[in-house]
């Protein structure tokens, strides 16, 4: 591989030099993404608009970009559309906030379960550091696994609410059942990659 194309942001690029995957396909997608080498199988590195945080973004997603928002640094809202290698389709919706307090992380879980529509009990996630804590629920409601998560910066303010939908919908169906186990592993991992940006730290 050229190492001129390894530092150079996969925007800036010649399209025939990207690795042909639908996140780079994308041209409003590949804004986001910082390099074409995988930060594991299957995933890029991607850098939020806000330039808050950054996460392994898959390679089978796109970001809708009619649906994206943002706010200065101080909001950013948008779905990721992915097409599984396993055949079944996701979407991830995110939604991050500047403004939000280690202090106040009870109240940012209850406005996720309004939006949710139901009540969920949250787990907190172990060994994520001393630089963010992750709370995840999951439950099944009309043919989707809804893996939904509250991200809080420990750091510093800023809190990200991250709600993660397999469609297991009609023939889907078998297919869920099946890798249940292995897409909840998969989707805690990809929770664990969302890394918010600190002034003055790595």
């Amino acid at each position: 591989m050229n190492n001129e194309n390894t530092s150079t942001k996969p925007s800036e690029m010649d399209p025939k030099d990207l690795p042909d995957v639908r996140a780079f396909n994308d041209e409003f997608t590949r804004d986001f993404l910082q390099s074409i080498e995988e930060t594991r199988e299957g995933y890029y590195p991607f850098l939020s608009g806000t330039g808050a945080y950054k996460m392994d973004f898959p390679a089978g997603g796109v970001i809708g970009e009619r649906a994206y928002a943002q706010r200065d640094k101080g909001y950013e809202e948008y779905p990721i559309h992915i097409k599984n290698e396993n055949g079944t389709g996701s979407i991830i919706s995110i939604n991050y906030y500047s403004s939000h307090k280690v202090e106040k992380v009870e109240s940012y879980m209850d406005n996720l379960e309004d939006r949710l529509g139901r009540e969920v009990e949250f787990k907190k996630l172990e060994g994520n550091g001393e630089k963010q804590s992750i709370y995840y629920a999951d439950f099944e409601r009309n043919g989707f696994h809804t893996y939904s998560s509250y991200i809080q910066n420990e750091k510093n303010n800023g809190g990200i609410e991250a709600v993660y939908q397999i469609d297991c919908r009609g023939e889907q169906g078998e297919k869920c059942k099946k890798n249940k186990e292995t897409d909840k592993n998969r989707i805690i991992e990809w929770m664990e990659s969302v890394q918010f940006i600190n002034a003055g730290q790595e």
